[in-house]
């Protein structure tokens, strides 16, 4: 006879991260079944079913985005996230952070505009993490904001390393979901903390939002 053993604590961040695929799952298959339905896949569905569809679609994407960042949060706390810096140049850098959240952040209704550097400006980083980073501080600006907003990014180069300011325009949001602020500003302060950042303002009022950070070259 087999004795069952239930834990009396338990590791949440630990059981999140080791469960990674199993809680990711579900959400997946919905979302995999729903584009299929929504593409006629199955036959041929009505205008109402297809609206239905694509809330059904857009709410579990949500879902999902929470989850991940649940579980980048749970990896992050336990230190487990790889970190591989290699040379980085901003300019590029800015505008894969720009051209990505245009494609899979429109419904976020901001007009996210990046300002260049004239001259080039290379530092050591972990390109797709520090991408990661500054997409989860943008998201933060944009639930702080109310919608729709306008944001920018720049980067600066200083006698301390590089300047990044990431700077929203528009009405403070009086009701802003609590859980994405949350989420947002931890991965992202983890990821700049991975790369011996600090940040400079975190602040916000009527106006809009503002977040600076130094990057060491």
């Amino acid at each position: 006879m087999e004795k069952f053993e239930f834990p009396e604590q338990l590791d949440l961040a630990e059981f999140i991260s080791k469960e990674a695929h199993d809680l990711k799952s579900p959400f997946n298959r919905i979302l995999g079944f729903t584009k299929m339905l929504m593409k006629g896949m199955s036959g041929p569905i009505t205008d109402m079913q297809k609206d239905d569809l694509t809330t059904i679609y857009q709410n579990g994407g949500q879902a999902m985005t929470m989850m991940s960042n649940l579980i980048d949060m749970a990896r992050l706390s336990r230190g487990e996230k790889s970190f591989a810096p290699t040379v980085c140049e901003a300019n590029r850098l800015l505008n894969q952070v720009v051209a990505y959240w245009k494609q899979n952040k429109a419904e976020k209704e901001v007009e996210f505009e990046v300002f260049t550097s004239p001259a080039e400006i290379n530092f050591n980083a972990d390109e797709p993490l520090l991408r990661q980073g500054i997409l989860n501080l943008g998201l933060y600006l944009a639930e702080y904001t109310q919608l729709p907003a306008r944001m920018s990014i720049k980067a600066e180069e200083t006698a301390e390393g590089v300047l990044f300011s990431l700077r929203s325009q528009g009405q403070k949001n009086p009701i802003p979901v609590e859980i994405d602020l949350t989420m947002s500003a931890f991965i992202g302060q983890s990821v700049v903390k991975l790369h011996g950042g600090q940040f400079r303002k975190m602040e916000g009022d009527d106006q809009g939002g503002l977040i600076q950070f130094v990057l060491p070259k």
